[in-house]
């Protein structure tokens, strides 16, 4: 998961608040505490959150059934956020998984961490494209050209090869198709990081039009449903 949806916050220390989380699970599982959690994962920026049913505490491992989707994922991505309302100030909470068997829809998680859900606070869904879609931005005579990384109704990110030097909040115009649909909508640039790929990843804000918000929300849409199959079809392949 990438820092952008959650960050660790340290209450002790990493072994004390290790033990303190495996503990609330303890008492969950001995009936002390209300059996009030739920895992919490993105894929492709959608949140995927489903119910599970404590096993058994063994050490500093925590043994769940759950559902087949969140398995797949935890498979996927070796890691996991829990928001439980026993945790710390109501905390949320970062873990690996050391054990994952999508067919047994058993996974057993470890190293858990506090964690500030910072994804929870966006104001819009957003959501991961992966098919090349070509974007750009211009203001002036200047052009940040590559494809879409993701996008919600108030911002888009996109990979691009070269970016020229531009200031925080520079005004400008994004332009984009959506489902065979041309758009022009303004932006604002916010930040450019590299990525790791070969290029670098920046992030935009947007102010669409009603023409347009209505588009973007019909292909996230669209998008988030492609996602959901996407999973049941690699579920049935395990």
């Amino acid at each position: 998961m990438k820092a952008d949806i959650y960050h660790l916050v340290t209450v002790n220390d990493g072994a004390s608040d290790n033990a303190a989380i495996v503990q609330v699970f303890s008492d969950m599982a001995a009936n002390r505490l209300k059996r009030n959690f739920s895992l919490l994962n993105y894929y492709d920026e959608v949140p995927v959150s489903y119910g599970s049913t404590i096993v058994g505490v063994e050490g500093d491992s925590v043994e769940l059934k759950v559902h087949e989707h969140q398995a797949l994922i935890l498979k996927q991505d070796n890691n996991a956020l829990i928001k439980c309302p026993h945790f710390h100030n109501d905390l949320g909470v970062h873990c690996y998984a050391s054990y994952v068997n999508v067919a047994k829809k058993t996974v057993i998680l470890h190293k858990f961490s506090y964690a500030q859900i910072r994804a929870e606070r966006r104001e819009a869904v957003r959501v991961r494209v992966r098919d090349p879609l070509p974007v750009k931005f211009t203001y002036g005579d200047v052009v940040i050209a590559g494809n879409l990384v993701d996008i919600s109704g108030s911002g888009v990110s996109i990979h691009a090869d070269l970016v020229p030097a531009t200031d925080t909040d520079q005004g400008g115009v994004l332009h984009l198709a959506l489902a065979g649909t041309a758009l022009k909508i303004p932006g604002t640039f916010v930040r450019a990081t590299a990525d790791g790929n070969d290029g670098t990843t920046c992030v935009f804000q947007i102010k669409p039009d009603t023409r347009a918000d209505t588009i973007i929300g019909r292909f996230i849409y669209q998008r988030q449903v492609e996602i959901i199959q996407q999973l049941k079809d690699e579920v049935a392949v395990e």
